[in-house]
């Protein structure tokens, strides 16, 4: 099982929960070059992922993601999609603050495009 990841001022957290089948990404992305995180966050969502049996969650507590890292990620999420289909049930919840619109934005964008499970849940930050 791969270690989570350590939040930097430009970087999210990534919290791996193995008990909970659950991995938490908090924080904010504002990368220029995001393909180092990012290709480190797909190795870290593969490797968890695959050591949970049936079923995983993955929690977005994002407060910022500028465009270059949301690109990542909806990369990221439509290959978990792909990889996983019929194999488990990979559930995404994305956290945003009331009075974020942006974030809620981007979650409602990524939920219209992927056909994962997509929770879009008030943070109450």
């Amino acid at each position: 099982m791969a270690a989570g990841i350590k939040e930097t001022l430009f970087t999210p957290l990534v919290k791996i929960l193995p008990d909970e089948h659950r991995i938490v990404i908090s924080g904010q992305s504002k990368l220029e070059d995001p393909a180092p995180f990012y290709e480190k966050l797909i190795f870290v969502l593969d490797e968890n992922i695959n050591e949970f049996k049936t079923h995983a969650s993955i929690d977005f507590l994002l407060n910022y993601l500028n465009s270059s890292s949301s690109k990542w990620l909806f990369h990221i999420l439509k290959n978990i999609q792909a990889k996983f289909q019929g194999k488990k049930i990979i559930t995404i919840n994305w956290y945003y603050d009331e009075d974020d619109d942006s974030m809620l934005e981007a979650g409602e964008v990524f939920q219209s495009l992927l056909s994962l499970p997509f929770n879009l849940l008030e943070s109450g930050r």
